[in-house]
């Protein structure tokens, strides 16, 4: 078995999480990998990482936090990352993908149907013009490849449940990321913790509450 595998593995098995959960990963990859071919979904170099550079990526805030029942957005989701690896993780939690570009849009619904992944959503739309109905719905807004600006932080502010909370992926610097949530004014109970693994190196993450 592949090594990437096998340290995928083991982190489930380490976090109380089914080895069995891992043939639904490997569906996800060799549905991935064949749509990539005619979709732009990841960039080829990090095709023979997808275990370590997008699924444990993806799944590593699981160690923070608790995704049992929440209802979850994930803000520009494309090939799927961080929403879906983390749904298979908690079959409870129902998300939302956001994908602007319908190309993709299309990929995840039927990622979605292959992998028989139930309370899951695909809304092929920009973020910033959800609808109303959304207003206070989620508990949790997953952010791991967009550049976040103001227009971005007020609607995460307005989709929000009293108590939800942003969750930002960063690199290795976040620091400007910090600053400009400073100037926000729309959150509070600013987290700031990093993840280190041998084969992604460090990964930062900020958990931004909503005011109020």
């Amino acid at each position: 078995m592949d090594n990437n595998i096998i340290e995928f593995t083991n982190f489930l098995l380490n976090h109380n999480f089914s080895s069995d959960l891992v043939e639904k990963f490997k569906i996800y990859q060799s549905t991935l990998t064949e749509r990539n071919k005619k979709i732009n979904l990841i960039s080829k170099n990090s095709l023979d990482r997808i275990w370590s550079a997008h699924f444990l990526d993806s799944i590593l805030i699981c160690e923070e936090i608790d995704f049992s029942n929440k209802t979850v957005l994930d803000f520009g989701s494309g090939a799927g990352f961080p929403g879906i690896p983390i749904k298979i993780l908690y079959p409870t939690m129902k998300i939302c993908l956001i994908e602007s570009v319908r190309k993709k849009a299309l990929f995840l619904r039927y990622l979605l149907e292959k992998l028989e992944l139930q309370n899951s959503e695909v809304l092929n739309i920009r973020f910033e013009d959800l609808g109303n109905q959304f207003i206070n719905f989620f508990d949790i807004i997953l952010v791991r490849a967009v550049r976040m600006d103001k227009i971005y932080y007020e609607k995460c502010a307005q989709l929000l449940k009293q108590k939800g909370a942003v969750i930002l992926y960063k690199g290795k610097s976040c620091e400007t990321e910090l600053e400009k949530i400073e100037c926000a004014m729309f959150f509070k109970n600013v987290r700031k913790f990093q993840k280190r693994d041998s084969a992604l190196g460090t990964r930062n993450f900020i958990v931004i509450g909503k005011n109020g």
